[in-house]
């Protein structure tokens, strides 16, 4: 790894608060925003914030308005990325594994930061203007996520 890199945090180390796991521009550039990895992290920082048509260009096909203002609402937690990406493709398929790196300020300890990762899995296809995800993206990182949580047990 390239530790002069600009780019998603990938070590707890390079990240000074919540705040540095919002996904940036930079970061977007640096993975390559024509890439399966650059499309979910669009997706991501169109979530982060809360960008209704950014978050809808993110989608093969048509996702209502009303379930799209839905993913933005509840969206948790704004401050993580999914990160350490593991990328496959086939044709014009592809699905990108990652770590989901979420970053909270402890309420007993507001200087301390707790780190939590968690597995999330996203399918894309690729379309006539890039990498789009299915609109089934965000079931399943939701799923993905309480499926953690049970698996963790009470933190």
């Amino acid at each position: 790894m390239n530790e002069n890199r600009d780019g998603p945090p990938f070590e707890p180390g390079d990240i000074d608060g919540p705040r540095s796991l919002l996904v940036t521009d930079n970061d977007i550039k640096e993975v390559g925003a024509s890439t399966p990895y650059g499309a979910v992290l669009r997706w991501w920082q169109a979530l982060q914030l809360r960008d209704a048509a950014g978050v809808q260009r993110s989608y093969t096909g048509v996702v209502r308005p009303n379930e799209v203002r839905h993913q933005i609402h509840h969206f948790a937690p704004r401050f993580s990325q999914p990160i350490d990406p593991n990328v496959q493709t086939q044709s014009d398929q592809a699905k990108v594994g990652t770590v989901v790196r979420v970053a909270t300020r402890l309420a007993k300890a507001p200087k301390v930061v707790s780190i939590t990762d968690f597995p999330a899995s996203f399918a894309l296809t690729r379309t006539a203007s890039g990498w789009k995800l299915r609109p089934g993206a965000y079931r399943a990182y939701v799923h993905g996520k309480v499926v953690h949580r049970r698996l963790s047990g009470p933190t």
